[in-house]
């Protein structure tokens, strides 16, 4: 006789699962409470100058040298000077004002230039969605692009990672801002800039996901029995706010949904995430194919609807492994130029991060040896390079490659 009540079996498992994790988050983040209250790290003028500024090294040090008023960061232990995040974005602001910074390095928008909105889109799991949202929104925020995050995954991975719980700090979520009216009781919506929840990274807001969102998909298809359009939702919001942000970036749930298909409708750039697996690759055949025909009935509704960029990203990837490399070629002479030129490497340092729960510019790079470090960060900066290249390219102040060519 069957005897297990699955309602409280499971009930109990997620109890004792969320004791636990919170007991290993006060551990872990001692003597702070939670991870938000730790703090960013420091960094250093080698850091500044490759990853912050991409500019010579004593070009940098001149600078911080000959130019008045610029903050003089921190000495550490070693003679090394370090500077906090925000002190970073004070020196490029005055580098740029002062004529040291070319118009195509500077990250903030100028008048007549849009918002770019890039979608993180793939309806397979597991293809590193999340932490390539997560990673390149922090290496775009220490460039100083102001970056709004819109977290559509009813996991809210993205959130958790920012150490924002709209669940469990009974905070508002996109859920909260898409919602309709007439389904939502004495409620109702609530207005984008109440969702927008700044993070402890500088340049970094997030609309932080919930479980609500599963709602969402049940009411819009209610809502459009009655012939209430939903396409709009998303980008109709968003434009009460976007002008305070270079760019917004969506990290998506692994599977077809109204929210997403609004988020397509949203965006003007597209990044898609591929682990280096045969098997990705075929499952990438048949969502394209469906990702295409969602877009068609979109061009349907708009018919201007027009992307600045769509690029493929390889993730997961080893180029030790020859069947990976063999298959990085097979892609590259199909797809060309739409395959980013960098791959998001399989690395330990992003494995051992995700465990901590830290994105990798917040870890310590004495946490790994350096070969693993450089690797990684080569990796993940070579990602915000070519990503930067194409917003500038959209916002005109480059060329294409091919008309480079």
């Amino acid at each position: 006789m069957r005897e297990l009540l699955g309602s409280e079996t499971l009930g109990n498992f997620s109890d004792a699962l969320d004791h636990a994790l919170r007991q290993q988050a006060s551990r872990l983040h001692a003597p702070d409470t939670r991870k938000s209250d730790k703090g960013l790290r420091r960094f250093t003028i080698r850091e500044m100058a490759d990853i912050a500024f991409r500019m010579n090294y004593n070009t940098l040090r001149h600078h911080l040298k000959t130019i008045d008023g610029l903050p003089e960061g921190v000495m550490e232990p070693g003679n090394r000077r370090t500077f906090s995040l925000e002190e970073i974005h004070e020196v490029q602001r005055a580098l740029y004002d002062a004529g040291k910074l070319p118009i195509e390095m500077f990250p903030g928008k100028i008048d007549g230039e849009e918002t770019t909105k890039l979608l993180i889109y793939n309806l397979k799991g597991g293809v590193s969605k999340t932490s390539t949202a997560v990673n390149l929104s922090q290496f775009l925020a220490l460039r100083g692009f102001k970056v709004l995050l819109v977290d559509l995954d009813p996991q809210a991975s993205c959130s958790d990672l920012f150490d924002i719980q709209a669940d469990l700090d009974n905070i508002p979520s996109i859920y909260d801002v898409l919602r309709y009216d007439e389904q939502s009781g004495d409620e109702g919506r609530v207005p984008i800039a109440d969702a927008i929840q700044a993070t402890y990274f500088p340049n970094i807001d997030i609309i932080p996901g919930s479980i609500s969102l599963t709602e969402f998909e049940y009411e819009t298809a209610s809502a459009a029995a009655k012939g209430i359009p939903f396409y709009s939702r998303i980008s109709d919001a968003l434009s009460l706010v976007e002008d305070a942000y270079d760019v917004v970036i969506f990290d998506t749930p692994p599977h077809m949904s109204f929210c997403v298909i609004a988020a397509l409708y949203a965006s003007n750039s597209m990044l898609i995430p591929l682990s280096a697996g045969m098997l990705d690759v075929v499952s990438l055949v048949k969502f394209l194919d469906l990702a295409s025909s969602t877009l068609e009935s979109i061009e349907g509704v708009d018919p201007d609807k027009r992307f600045d960029f769509v690029r493929i990203l390889l993730t997961r990837y080893s180029p030790s492994d020859p069947a990976q490399l063999q298959l990085s070629s097979f892609l590259r002479n199909t797809l060309g130029n739409s395959m980013l030129n960098t791959d998001f490497l399989s690395s330990t340092a992003i494995a051992d991060a995700g465990n901590t729960m830290n994105p990798l510019l917040e870890v310590d790079p004495s946490s790994f040896t350096r070969k693993t470090y450089d690797r990684i960060l080569e990796s993940l900066h070579g990602i915000a390079r070519e990503i930067e290249r194409e917003i500038m390219v959209g916002r005109g102040r480059l060329q294409t490659n091919e008309e480079a060519a």
